[in-house]
Protein backbone atom coordinates (compact mmCIF):
# COMPACT_ATOMS: atom_id res chain seq x y z
CA UNK A 1 0.00 0.00 0.00
CA UNK A 2 1.32 3.39 -0.84
CA UNK A 3 -0.75 6.93 0.60
CA UNK A 4 0.03 10.36 -0.26
CA UNK A 5 -0.88 12.92 2.43
CA UNK A 6 -2.57 15.68 0.84
CA UNK A 7 -1.54 17.55 3.84
CA UNK A 8 1.15 20.22 2.66
CA UNK A 9 5.10 19.61 4.17
CA UNK A 10 6.06 22.47 6.57
CA UNK A 11 10.27 22.03 7.38
CA UNK A 12 9.46 24.41 10.61
CA UNK A 13 8.28 23.37 13.83
CA UNK A 14 5.90 25.27 15.44
CA UNK A 15 7.24 25.45 18.75
CA UNK A 16 4.05 23.73 20.87
CA UNK A 17 4.26 20.16 22.42
CA UNK A 18 1.35 18.43 24.19
CA UNK A 19 1.97 15.31 26.33
CA UNK A 20 -1.59 13.23 27.19
CA UNK A 21 -2.46 9.88 27.49
CA UNK A 22 -2.91 7.53 24.98
CA UNK A 23 -6.52 6.07 26.31
CA UNK A 24 -8.52 6.35 22.50
CA UNK A 25 -11.68 7.61 24.13
CA UNK A 26 -10.08 10.85 24.81
CA UNK A 27 -7.81 11.22 21.83
CA UNK A 28 -10.17 13.21 19.00
CA UNK A 29 -11.75 15.59 21.93
CA UNK A 30 -7.71 16.05 22.80
CA UNK A 31 -6.51 16.73 19.43
CA UNK A 32 -9.93 19.12 18.78
CA UNK A 33 -8.87 20.95 21.93
CA UNK A 34 -5.72 21.45 21.04
CA UNK A 35 -6.84 23.23 18.03
CA UNK A 36 -9.49 24.97 18.87
CA UNK A 37 -9.02 26.23 22.07
CA UNK A 38 -5.16 25.92 22.35
CA UNK A 39 -4.77 27.47 18.77
CA UNK A 40 -1.95 24.48 18.58
CA UNK A 41 -2.93 23.60 14.96
CA UNK A 42 0.44 22.23 14.66
CA UNK A 43 2.57 20.67 18.07
CA UNK A 44 4.67 18.17 18.95
CA UNK A 45 2.99 14.74 20.59
CA UNK A 46 3.84 13.19 23.22
CA UNK A 47 1.54 10.64 24.06
CA UNK A 48 2.20 7.85 26.55
CA UNK A 49 -0.06 5.58 29.02
CA UNK A 50 -0.80 8.23 31.95
CA UNK A 51 -0.18 11.29 30.51
CA UNK A 52 2.18 13.86 31.92
CA UNK A 53 2.79 11.26 34.58
CA UNK A 54 6.28 10.37 33.86
CA UNK A 55 6.97 13.92 34.22
CA UNK A 56 6.22 14.18 37.93
CA UNK A 57 7.71 10.66 39.15
CA UNK A 58 10.78 11.90 36.92
CA UNK A 59 11.10 8.71 34.65
CA UNK A 60 14.24 9.45 33.06
CA UNK A 61 13.80 8.00 29.19
CA UNK A 62 10.96 10.05 28.72
CA UNK A 63 12.35 13.39 30.98
CA UNK A 64 15.46 12.15 28.44
CA UNK A 65 13.39 12.13 25.29
CA UNK A 66 11.31 15.54 26.67
CA UNK A 67 14.36 17.60 27.20
CA UNK A 68 15.76 16.78 24.06
CA UNK A 69 12.14 18.10 22.18
CA UNK A 70 12.43 21.25 23.99
CA UNK A 71 16.16 22.51 22.76
CA UNK A 72 15.60 20.77 19.31
CA UNK A 73 12.28 21.93 18.63
CA UNK A 74 12.58 25.37 20.50
CA UNK A 75 9.47 24.44 22.56
CA UNK A 76 7.41 27.74 23.71
CA UNK A 77 4.33 26.17 24.91
CA UNK A 78 3.58 23.33 26.39
CA UNK A 79 0.30 21.56 27.35
CA UNK A 80 -0.15 19.06 29.72
CA UNK A 81 -3.10 16.96 29.61
CA UNK A 82 -4.49 14.31 31.89
CA UNK A 83 -8.14 12.35 32.07
CA UNK A 84 -10.66 11.04 34.48
CA UNK A 85 -11.11 7.40 34.43
CA UNK A 86 -7.13 6.76 33.47
CA UNK A 87 -6.55 2.93 33.40
CA UNK A 88 -2.90 3.78 34.24
CA UNK A 89 -3.96 5.88 37.41
CA UNK A 90 -6.22 3.50 38.47
CA UNK A 91 -4.65 0.14 38.21
CA UNK A 92 -1.30 1.80 39.95
CA UNK A 93 -2.81 3.95 42.66
CA UNK A 94 -6.76 2.07 43.21
CA UNK A 95 -8.83 4.16 45.43
CA UNK A 96 -6.06 7.87 45.55
CA UNK A 97 -6.02 7.48 41.97
CA UNK A 98 -7.68 10.70 41.02
CA UNK A 99 -6.19 12.75 43.38
CA UNK A 100 -2.87 11.20 42.80
CA UNK A 101 -3.35 11.84 39.21
CA UNK A 102 -4.56 16.19 40.00
CA UNK A 103 -1.17 16.14 42.09
CA UNK A 104 0.79 14.23 39.87
CA UNK A 105 -0.39 17.10 37.37
CA UNK A 106 0.63 19.93 39.60
CA UNK A 107 3.60 18.73 40.07
CA UNK A 108 4.44 18.09 36.36
CA UNK A 109 3.63 21.86 35.50
CA UNK A 110 5.44 23.26 38.22
CA UNK A 111 8.76 21.08 37.26
CA UNK A 112 8.44 21.79 34.08
CA UNK A 113 8.21 25.57 34.33
CA UNK A 114 11.48 25.19 37.01
CA UNK A 115 13.46 23.30 34.19
CA UNK A 116 12.19 25.32 30.96
CA UNK A 117 12.37 28.33 31.69
CA UNK A 118 10.38 30.95 29.78
CA UNK A 119 8.64 27.97 27.98
CA UNK A 120 4.91 28.39 28.74
CA UNK A 121 3.52 24.97 30.44
CA UNK A 122 -0.64 24.81 31.46
CA UNK A 123 -1.92 21.42 32.67
CA UNK A 124 -5.46 20.49 32.03
CA UNK A 125 -7.96 17.88 33.46
CA UNK A 126 -10.44 16.07 31.03
CA UNK A 127 -13.67 15.28 32.68
CA UNK A 128 -16.79 13.72 31.16
CA UNK A 129 -19.98 15.58 31.63
CA UNK A 130 -23.27 14.24 29.86
CA UNK A 131 -21.26 12.59 27.03
CA UNK A 132 -19.55 15.24 26.13
CA UNK A 133 -15.55 15.96 27.05
CA UNK A 134 -14.56 18.96 28.91
CA UNK A 135 -11.15 20.77 29.70
CA UNK A 136 -10.81 22.26 33.34
CA UNK A 137 -7.31 23.99 33.66
CA UNK A 138 -5.64 23.05 36.84
CA UNK A 139 -4.03 26.20 38.39
CA UNK A 140 -1.27 26.24 41.39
Amino acid sequence: MRFRSWAAWKDEFSGNLAVFCSDERFVTATLEFLRRAMDMERCDLMVVAGGPAFIAQDEPNLMERLNLLAKAHHLRRIALITHADCGYYKHRYKEEAFQRQKDDLSVAVRRLREQLNGVEVRGFLALVEGGEVVFEEVTD
